[in-house]
């Protein structure tokens, strides 16, 4: 039976990874990262590389590509590498690692998928990491919920129409994360929802360029990896 952990490393910064994630990376015998582009290092085998700069770590190819039509890509690479990899993906322990958290918006429940899918037996486990927005919370001190305050964590892509609606409910704090293809419109939509006031965006999170500014101060275009927080409006 293979042993497979799906390894959160937070939003970039090696000093934000976890002993647990460091400990199963540490023993895994195999060690895979996903990567958005071909012979290109993704930001999770870079964190590896810092850490265990001895260790080999496998790129998974993963092309970021929209819709169903990125998903069935996503899934043919996938099975593919697990073919070719199949002799040491059997009886062993892997590490499958990902930024921020395995169960958030992540490629590790795709990768467990096609191990299924290729009739590798496994058995899972999940280390969790810590999710970009609460480093770009922690970097402004701010309090995200309190008391029976709500939290929403929506991905700014596609259709957009839950994004207004959620805005509309002031106390609620509102987590948007891949900005890059609809940044200008986020904006626009929480600058005429009138919550403008205390929303900050995050961009590159976890490496040495962040930078943490008012909504307002952003710049017209920002990177995949960009978080935005829209504050809960409390009543003073």
């Amino acid at each position: 039976m293979t042993k497979i952990y799906g390894v959160g490393l937070g939003p970039g910064d090696p000093g934000l990874v976890t002993l647990a994630a460091l400990q199963a990376i540490t023993s895994a015998q195999l060690i895979l990262a996903p990567s958005s582009q071909p012979r290109t290092i993704g930001r999770a085998e870079r964190i590896v590389r810092d850490l265990l700069p001895d260790r080999e770590v496998v790129s998974v190819p993963m092309p970021m590509t929209g819709g169903t039509t990125g998903i069935a890509q996503r899934e043919d690479v996938t099975r593919t590498l697990i073919r070719d990899l199949r002799p040491r993906l059997m009886n062993t322990t892997v590490a499958f690692v990902t930024l921020g958290d395995p169960l958030i918006y992540s490629t590790f429940s795709l990768f467990v998928a096609s191990l299924h899918h290729e009739q590798v037996p496994i058995v899972v486990e999940v280390i969790p990491g810590i999710p970009a927005f609460g480093q770009l919370a922690s970097l402004t001190t701010t309090n995200l919920v309190d008391n029976d305050e709500r939290l929403h964590l929506v991905p700014a892509t596609g259709g957009l129409d839950h994004v207004a609606r959620l805005l509309e409910d002031r106390e609620s704090v509102l987590v948007l994360y891949k900005l890059s293809a609809n940044f200008a419109a986020i904006r626009a939509m929480i600058i005429r929802a009138g919550r403008l006031e205390g929303t900050m965006v995050g961009m590159e999170l976890g490496t040495e360029r962040v930078q943490v500014l008012a909504l307002s101060e952003a710049p017209d275009v920002v990177g995949y990896f960009a978080t935005i927080i829209v504050p809960v409006q409390r009543r003073q």
